[in-house]
């Protein structure tokens, strides 16, 4: 359940190295959990997004949509931080991650709130 308060991490923070191919990685909370807050320390002017995909199961790929194909896969910018909410699990959570050149490293936490 989504709170409208300051987020609280409820898990270990996780560093997703992005490249151009999709990656997944399994996040635990410490209780159940159904919001992520993604952090990109990239810098602005230089850095790149890293494209996120939350799951309840593997085998959902991030992928990076163009002008002519849509895709899942939420951007994450540089120098930026975002929550977004994700299936409500008491369990393991997979995101998977790309990014369209580079290396760029996103944080995410599991949690709750804003």
């Amino acid at each position: 359940m989504s709170n409208i308060t300051a987020f609280q991490p409820m898990g270990k923070t996780y560093a997703l190295v992005a490249n151009t191919t999709s990656q997944s990685v399994t996040i635990v909370s410490d209780s159940p959990v159904a919001q992520y807050l993604f952090v990109n320390h990239e810098k602005e002017a230089s850095g790149q997004p890293v494209y996120v995909r939350i799951s309840p199961t593997a085998g959902n790929a991030a992928a990076i949509a163009n002008a002519t194909t849509a895709q899942y896969g939420i951007p994450i910018r540089p120098a930026s931080s975002l929550v977004l909410s994700g299936p409500n699990s008491t369990g393991n959570v997979v995101i998977t991650f790309i990014a369209a050149s580079g290396t760029p490293t996103v944080f995410v936490t599991p949690g709750e709130g804003l």
